[in-house]
């Protein structure tokens, strides 16, 4: 009971901010030459205030996804804010396109996974929604994504999961067929009132986050969902 109310104090902490639009991205840290790749690469993008080593949700998931891919697989915790700060997410999809990009010229073979949760959704989902910016390369090593709690939900989107109302969107949402180039990889959970993905008032910020309903992800099915989906991804 102490470690499950330790991971409620914190994943409270976690937080939507609203939708912003993608900028230019900026440059990536060095990959390794492909001799170095690794088969498979999980990039995990946090939620508003979890550490930058560590997430409750998506390392552990990562951690997962790798040890029961059967393929060489190495775990990325992207570097951004994840603060409150207006341009925390514009500086993720900067970061997230940079890292793509690089990641899919430097190791042409390697298979990519997204995972993201709350405001760290909303930068992958931003980041994919604007495809321009990432190379055709680097969308097309893409193999698997899964976010969580995603203030950009839209509830008419046919790779939601949950027990969402479809009537509801998040508090940014994207526009209807905005990720459908991803549609057969991706899985957008929302659990029922879940103010960050379902109907939250954006003028409320992280206010939203602050319900159990942002945090179920931490404990019902939608984890093992997810990495079950990855993984007949990756086995394709």
């Amino acid at each position: 009971m102490r470690g499950r109310n330790r991971i409620l104090l914190q994943a409270t902490a976690t937080a939507a901010a609203l939708a912003l639009p993608a900028v230019q991205p900026a440059a990536a840290d060095p990959i390794p030459h492909p001799d170095g790749c690794a088969e498979v690469r999980v990039v995990t993008v946090r939620g508003t205030l979890e550490p930058q080593s560590g997430s409750l949700l998506l390392t552990p998931l990562g951690e997962r996804i790798a040890q029961e891919s059967g393929a060489r697989t190495t775990v990325t915790e992207l570097e951004y804010p994840a603060s409150m700060s207006p341009d925390s997410a514009v500086r993720g999809v900067a970061s997230l396109t940079a890292l793509l990009n690089a990641t899919a010229a430097a190791c042409p073979d390697q298979r990519l996974v997204l995972l993201g949760y709350s405001q760290g959704a909303r930068v992958i989902g931003n980041t994919l929604a604007a495809p321009t910016t990432l190379t055709e390369q680097a969308a097309a090593r893409i193999g698997a994504i899964a976010l969580f709690g995603s203030p950009v939900f839209n509830g008419a989107e046919p790779y939601n999961r949950g027990t969402f109302d479809p009537a509801l969107s998040g508090t940014g949402p994207l526009r209807v067929g905005a990720l459908s180039e991803f549609a057969d990889r991706l899985r957008d959970y929302c659990h029922a009132g879940d103010r960050v993905c379902q109907g939250g008032d954006p003028a409320d910020g992280f206010r939203n986050a602050l319900t159990y309903s942002h945090i179920a992800y931490f404990f019902n099915d939608s984890r093992d969902d997810a990495a079950a989906f990855v993984g007949e991804q990756l086995g394709r």
